[in-house]
């Protein structure tokens, strides 16, 4: 007997499968069939390839169909050889290219494996093929949706795909725009199955997934579908929902707008919840919110109390105020709030207005302050304004900065004068504020000699003491008196003794006395005291009056006074006398 070689390979596609026979015992015919076929149901035709060899030239070619029931016999199809189709085939079957089977009119009966069989005498050799038919599945129905949702951020189910009648089973798949979710149903334990296949007595399936999420605000408006893909489509089928979903406000967002009164054209947009502007100025403060269903906004005043201020106007989402003015600088509360399934919600936020206005004294200091000398002075000055001020004092004549409050620990003639509180702010269009106050200082004279201390007079001469008042009240009695050689006060008669007083006025409420000396001798060298007394006081200053004696050559001394040198110090000062040319320096110096 002739050999043959029979082969079979499978190929594996998305929808066939390429059958020939497996390698067997050498034979004079050789079968070879496929691939595997998918026809769609109702389908014009479909083509079940046989082909074979032999060296026969007449051998018998049978179409069979394999029984769906293992052990039941094989239905005859088509009898190759002789032209015959069998029942259930008849009118809807022929012969194509050698052997191959043409199925007319496809119905879910067809599907099923065919086997293309040629024997001759002994020889017999066969191979089948699989035949699938496709249902497409109807397209895809959304249930269970029934909006408006609340957003709580908890998974629930949502709405429920359907899709019917697919052979073979359909994949359901969910999305939100282009992306994909996982779907499930809502009766499984972890609420996340897969999807639910239903058999049908028809031979094909229903489909069923539940869009299971948890739902928040920015679901609101979000498309969802429910997509089917099978193969006997030739695009997926889907069915779109819009969400519709309730959530409370989120905080607000507050914009604020403002126009100064110089140019209410020239508007400027701040894109914070903080505005600053001037007195006299208008700002508008809009408020919005994200909820569903939309919130109601109201403004109130989060400071100062609720009431909003008499220059504000307000409409459904902004506040104006008007002519801004200091007491208008604030934070102001937009709130929101809505209802949703019965419960109430409301969100808030503030915006500040922040008035900026040019420094004003507050507390102005008395205009004229009576201090007692020797006291201690402390006022202060109290000012405002936006940004806050910086606050010093100036006295008239004298431009160094005082701090405030103005202090002096112990007050004296000196400290009095008119002084200028000053309150400037860092922003230079605003101008200053001043107030002014006179610092008067009562009490005792204040005595001032000059010379200080001492006055070196040469005998004969005349010498001249000046004694300076100031005094407020005025003095009421000035004099000058010494100490005798009895160590007795004497006061000084004025054209007694050599001696001379006069008084006068001078500036800036200053009372002079002039005592004076003519032709000095002896008895003049004394300590006088110069006395000045008004009704809270009186006060005294010293003055030694010595003698200044020349000693030759232009040199001179203080008689009566004796300063014990060194003696190294005196010998320095003779070499340097020496050196100098003076050659009698010993005498000069009063030395014998």
């Amino acid at each position: 007997m002739a050999t043959a070689r029979v082969c079979c390979a499978f190929l594996c596609s998305a929808y066939a499968f390429l059958v020939c026979m497996l390698p067997g015992a050498y034979a004079t015919i050789a079968v070879t069939v496929g691939p595997n076929k998918q026809a769609l149901k109702g389908a014009e035709s479909v083509v079940l390839p046989c082909q074979y060899t032999s060296d026969d030239a007449a051998p018998t070619v049978r179409w069979w169909k394999e029984p769906d029931i293992p052990g039941q016999q094989r239905a005859r199809v088509y009898h190759v050889t002789n032209g015959q189709a069998f029942t259930g085939y008849d009118g809807r079957t022929e012969i194509v290219d050698q052997a191959s089977l043409k199925l007319l009119n496809l119905g879910m009966q067809d599907e099923g494996t065919y086997v293309c069989s040629v024997e001759k005498d002994a020889d017999y050799e066969e191979g089948s093929v699989r035949l699938e038919i496709l249902v497409a599945p109807n397209p895809p129905s959304i249930s269970s949706y029934n909006p408006p949702l609340e957003a709580d951020n908890k998974r629930q189910v949502v709405a429920r795909c359907t899709s019917e009648g697919g052979k073979p089973e359909a994949t359901l798949s969910w999305y939100n725009g282009s992306q994909l979710i996982s779907g499930g149903l809502g009766d499984d334990d972890d609420d996340q199955g897969g999807t639910l296949i239903q058999d049908r007595d028809d031979g094909t399936f229903n489909i069923i997934s539940d869009l299971i999420v948890a739902l928040s605000r920015y679901d609101q408006g979000q498309q969802y579908f429910c997509q089917v893909d099978h193969p006997a489509l030739d695009q997926p089928q889907k069915e779109f929902i819009q969400m519709e979903v309730l959530y409370p406000p989120a905080e607000p967002l507050v914009q604020s707008s403002g126009a100064g009164s110089s140019d209410p054209v020239d508007q400027v947009t701040v894109t914070t919840s903080a505005v600053t502007t001037r007195e006299g100025d208008t700002v508008t403060l809009t408020c919005s919110a994200d909820s569903n269903p939309p919130a109601e906004l109201t403004w109130t005043r989060a400071s100062g109390g609720d009431s909003l201020p008499n220059n504000s106007v307000t409409d459904d989402t902004s506040l104006t105020l008007t002519n801004l003015g200091r007491t208008d600088s604030g934070d102001y509360t937009c709130t929101a709030r809505n209802v949703i399934n019965g419960n109430p919600y409301e969100s808030s936020k503030n915006a500040t207005v922040n008035v900026l206005y040019a420094p004003v004294i507050l507390q102005p200091p008395s205009p004229s302050l009576e201090v007692q000398a020797k006291q201690p002075l402390n006022v202060l000055c109290t000012a405002d304004g936006n940004p806050p001020p910086k606050v010093v004092w100036q006295k008239d004549g004298d431009s160094k900065p005082l701090p405030n409050p103005l202090q002096f620990n112990s007050v004296d003639y000196s400290v009095e004068g008119t002084y200028k509180c000053v309150a400037s702010s860092s922003d230079p269009s605003f101008s200053e504020a001043m107030a002014t106050t006179m610092v008067d200082v009562k009490g005792a004279p204040s005595v001032q000699v000059k010379p200080q201390d001492s006055l070196a007079a040469i005998m004969g001469d005349t010498a001249t003491i000046e004694c300076t008042i100031l005094s407020d009240p005025s003095a009421q009695n000035i004099y000058w008196t010494y100490t005798d050689d009895n160590g007795q006060n004497q006061t000084v008669s004025s054209g007694n003794g050599g001696y001379s007083v006069a008084e006068e006025d001078i500036a800036d409420g200053k009372r002079k006395s002039t005592l004076t000396i003519n032709n000095v001798n002896s008895g003049h060298l004394k300590v006088y005291n110069c006395i000045a007394e008004n009704n809270m006081g009186t006060s005294s200053q010293a003055i030694s009056v010595l003698e200044h004696e020349v000693i030759g050559d232009g040199l001179e001394r203080n008689a009566g006074v004796s300063i014990p040198l060194p003696p190294l110090v005196l010998q320095l000062m003779l070499v340097v006398l020496a050196a100098a040319g003076w050659n009698n320096a010993g005498n000069l110096l009063g030395w014998q």
